[in-house]
């Protein structure tokens, strides 16, 4: 059932009321477990991606953000973005905004050598077109550890 019920002395079936539990999401068992899986088979290394459609209402964002805060505890990293009317009329929006944003969580739970590390990985994936991915994603500039500044 989707409520729990609160039954109170003297209650009777017109003045009984019902509660949902936020935060806990219904209905969505076989999609958690799809993308659960999806999370296990990249941390033994693979690349994936997911990507969630409905429509409003749903319970899509409920969806990450409830797969978000496993993804954390393990120390991966889980891009979302809203796809709105600014993303339909600008290709890519989307993907560039999540790994933009994937920059600053990066950032966040790294040390000045892992930074500088990644950066010189990048550097060799992307050769010549290294400074185009700088260029696309803004929040490298608020990475702001001197090791990061070969970013720039």
């Amino acid at each position: 059932f989707l409520f729990d019920k609160e039954v109170h002395v003297g209650s009777t079936a017109d003045n009984m009321q019902l509660h949902y539990r936020e935060g806990k999401l219904y209905g969505r068992d076989k999609e958690e477990t799809l993308i659960t899986d999806a999370f296990c088979r990249v941390s033994r290394g693979t690349s994936e991606a997911i990507f969630i459609g409905g429509f409003s209402g749903c319970g899509k964002s409920m969806l990450v953000n409830g797969l978000r805060t496993k993804v954390d505890v393990v120390g991966g990293y889980a891009i979302k973005h809203k796809f709105d009317a600014i993303s339909q009329t600008k290709p890519l929006f989307g993907v560039i905004s999540a790994f933009d944003h994937l920059c600053l969580m990066i950032k966040d739970r790294s040390t000045a050598q892992r930074l500088a590390m990644i950066a010189k990985q990048l550097r060799e994936e992307f050769g010549v077109d290294f400074n185009l991915l700088m260029r696309l994603l803004p929040n490298r500039s608020r990475m702001s550890s001197p090791a990061v500044q070969q970013w720039k």
